[in-house]
C-alpha cells in the first residue's frame, strides 16, 4: 500500500529543493559576489583614489557595496597629468582589504585613466554664468545675446564656513516672469544632496538688440537717411524696437532726438511728407512683416485694399485665408503689422 504525503509536505519538499524557502540559498556564492565594473576614464578631486570614484560596485548586501566603494586603490602623483589604474591593481587592493578572490567579478575597461582636478570653491563668476544659462532659456535666446551681471558680491555674503566648503552645488531657479534690467533670482546651495540655504541675488540683465542710432541730433525738418543714422548691436536693459532700414529711411522724427539716441517707432511721424509719392497702390501685391513681441516673420501674397504713402495705415487682405488686416506702409510694396 502506497503512502501518500500530504499536499503541503509535498510542496515544501519541492520548494526546499528549488531553494524557495526562506533562509535557504542554493547559490550562496552568488549572493556574496562582488561585481566591479571599471570605467575607462575618471576625474577625481582627492589624491587618494577610492574604488567608487573609478568603478561601479554592486553587491548583494548594500552595506557591503558601500564598504567596497571606499577601498582606497591608489595615491595619485598630482605632478603627473594623469595616471592609469588596471583591473589587476584593483583586484590586488581588494584582496589586501580582506575580500576573497573567488568572490570578485571584474568587468568593464582593462584600465582607468584617472585625472586629478582640485576641488573648486564657488565664485561669483560661476554664479553669473549659471544665471546666464537659466535666463537664456527663460528668454529663449542664445546665451551670447544676453549679459548678466551680479549687482553685489554673492559669495562674500555667505558665512565663512559655507564659503570655505568645496564642491558646493549651485541651483538657480528660473524667474517668475521675463524682464530686463534689475532681476531678482532665487539661488540654492547644496552639499552632498542636502540643501544648505536659499538666498536671493539681484542681477543686471541686458539683451542684445539690433537698433538704429542717431549719428547726429535729428529734427523734424530733416528726413532720416544713411548719413544721420547707423545700425548697430547694443546690449540694453529695456525692450526696444528693432527697426529695419526701410522702416525709417526717408521719414521724419516727431521732435528732437539727440546724437546717440536709439530711434524707435514712437519717435517717427506717422504721416508722410506732403510731397511723398504713393508707395502702395490698391490691388498691389505687397510683402508684410508681422511682429509679435520678440517674434518676427514675413508674410507674402498680401493684397493692398487701398493706396498708401509712407507711414499710412492701410487695409490689406491675405489672399490665402481671405482675412483682412491693417498695417503701416514701410516702403514700396512693403508694410508692417504689429500683433499684440
Amino acid at each position: 500500500m502506497k503512502t501518500r504525503l500530504p499536499l503541503r509536505l509535498t510542496f515544501a519538499a519541492v520548494a526546499f529543493c528549488a531553494g524557495w524557502l526562506p533562509g535557504v540559498s542554493p547559490q550562496t556564492a552568488v549572493a556574496d559576489e562582488i561585481r566591479v565594473h571599471l570605467n575607462a576614464q575618471a576625474v577625481v578631486s582627492d589624491t587618494t583614489v577610492l574604488l567608487g570614484s573609478i568603478a561601479t560596485v554592486s553587491c548583494h548586501d548594500p552595506r557591503q557595496t558601500k564598504a567596497v566603494e571606499v577601498v582606497d586603490v591608489k595615491l595619485l602623483d598630482i605632478t603627473q597629468p594623469s595616471e592609469t589604474i588596471s583591473q589587476r591593481l584593483v583586484r590586488i587592493r581588494l584582496i589586501l582589504a580582506g575580500y576573497k578572490i573567488e568572490d570578485l567579478r571584474m568587468t568593464g575597461a582593462d584600465q582607468t585613466v584617472v585625472v586629478f582636478q582640485p576641488p573648486q570653491k564657488l565664485t561669483d563668476a560661476q554664479v553669473e554664468q549659471q544665471a546666464l544659462e537659466v535666463l537664456s532659456q527663460a528668454f529663449n535666446v542664445a546665451p551670447e545675446d544676453l549679459r548678466v551681471t551680479l549687482q553685489s558680491g554673492f559669495v562674500q555674503s555667505l558665512s565663512s564656513d559655507i564659503r570655505g566648503m568645496d564642491a558646493l552645488e549651485l541651483k538657480i531657479l528660473p524667474p517668475s516672469r521675463r524682464s530686463l534690467g534689475q532681476v531678482t533670482l532665487s539661488l540654492q546651495l547644496w552639499k552632498d544632496n542636502g540643501l544648505l540655504l536659499t538666498r536671493s541675488a539681484v542681477f543686471d540683465v541686458r539683451r542684445r538688440h539690433r537698433v538704429a542710432v542717431a549719428r547726429v541730433s535729428l529734427s523734424r525738418e530733416v528726413p532720416i537717411n544713411e548719413t544721420n543714422v547707423q545700425f548697430e548691436n547694443r546690449f540694453l536693459s529695456t525692450e526696444v524696437d528693432e527697426l529695419e532700414p526701410n522702416q525709417i529711411l526717408g521719414r521724419n522724427v516727431r521732435g528732437m532726438l539727440v546724437s546717440g539716441s536709439v530711434v524707435q517707432m514712437r519717435d517717427l511721424q506717422t504721416t508722410a511728407r506732403p510731397n511723398s509719392d504713393m508707395l502702395v497702390r490698391k490691388g498691389d501685391s505687397i510683402q508684410v512683416i508681422a511682429i509679435a513681441r520678440q517674434l518676427r516673420t514675413s508674410i507674402r501674397n498680401i493684397e493692398a485694399l487701398e493706396d498708401g504713402r509712407l507711414g499710412d495705415r492701410i487695409r490689406m487682405k491675405n489672399r490665402d485665408s481671405g482675412r483682412e488686416i491693417v498695417g503701416e506702409v514701410l516702403g514700396p510694396g512693403q508694410a508692417i503689422v504689429r500683433v499684440r
